[in-house]
């Protein structure tokens, strides 16, 4: 004859028989059960031995028509803050393209300038070399 230990609460009733069982659970319906060959306490509506009369739950009340249209209000305001967002941030990444696009210009633009001013200063400083040359000529006549 099997021998089962219940728990109920965290208090341990057992070694009970078959019958002491059943008469256990009808008071006890929430209560684990354990035998020597199971690893763990098991719910008792998963040992098939016992009978257990398990009642259905009650059926889940109706959501109030009310609540639903509370809810879907706030789904189409977050829905309107998250396009606002989307279009924001959609603006954003196109003045950032633009903004690059400006900045490579401008940086093209101030590399040229200064490889002209270099030539520039370059020829200056030849002029500047030639005069002093025809300077010194004409001091030493």
């Amino acid at each position: 004859m099997k021998e089962w230990y219940f728990s109920n609460n965290g208090e341990i009733s057992g070694p009970l028989g078959l019958e002491e069982s059943n008469k256990f659970i009808k008071e006890h319906p929430e209560s684990y059960a354990w035998h020597q060959s199971y690893a763990q306490w098991v719910p008792i509506s998963d040992v098939e031995e016992f009978e257990v009369a398990i009642t259905p739950p009650p059926p889940p009340i109706e959501i109030p028509q009310e609540l639903i249209e509370r809810y879907l209000a706030k789904e189409q305001d977050l829905n309107s803050a998250l396009n606002r967002i989307e279009g924001t941030l959609q603006t954003i990444t196109g003045s950032l393209a633009d903004l690059d696009r400006d900045t490579n210009r401008c940086k093209t633009t101030t590399q040229n300038l200064n490889e002209q001013v270099k030539t520039t200063l370059r020829s200056v400083n030849e002029q500047y070399a030639a005069l002093q040359k025809n300077l010194a000529g004409v001091s030493e006549n």
